[in-house]
């Protein structure tokens, strides 16, 4: 069996979003983890669309770390990311049309704020 790195890319896309080898076998390791990735589950679409954003700004943390903002939130028991809405961050997930793309909800004149 081969050793996988814990960032290592499982598969990456056309805009070289990805999914973790360790990512992949957490869901994997769930009670009906395997059976919703076989039939492409809702539960497992959330969760992999949500590791590729999470990749994302982690890898654009790793190069700016003023970029964005990631931290535990335990009363909602998951990770919260806040970034400035005209900032790397935002623009990037702009051109993310696998996202889903962003929307800043902002007029062009209104001032940068953070997102939560």
């Amino acid at each position: 069996m081969k050793k996988f790195e814990f960032r290592e890319p499982l598969t990456s896309d056309s805009q070289g979003l990805f999914i973790t080898v360790a990512q992949m076998q957490f869901f994997l390791n769930r009670k009906h983890g395997t059976a919703q990735f076989k039939e492409g589950h809702p539960e497992f679409i959330r969760y992999y669309k949500s590791c590729k954003l999470y990749n994302l700004i982690y890898e654009m943390m790793e190069e700016d770390e003023e970029c964005a903002t990631m931290y535990w939130d335990g009363k909602a028991g998951n990770i919260a990311i806040t970034f400035p809405v005209q900032g790397k961050v935002a623009k990037k997930l702009g051109e993310c049309t696998y996202l889903g793309g962003f929307d800043d909800g902002l007029d062009d004149d209104e001032d940068d704020s953070y997102l939560f």
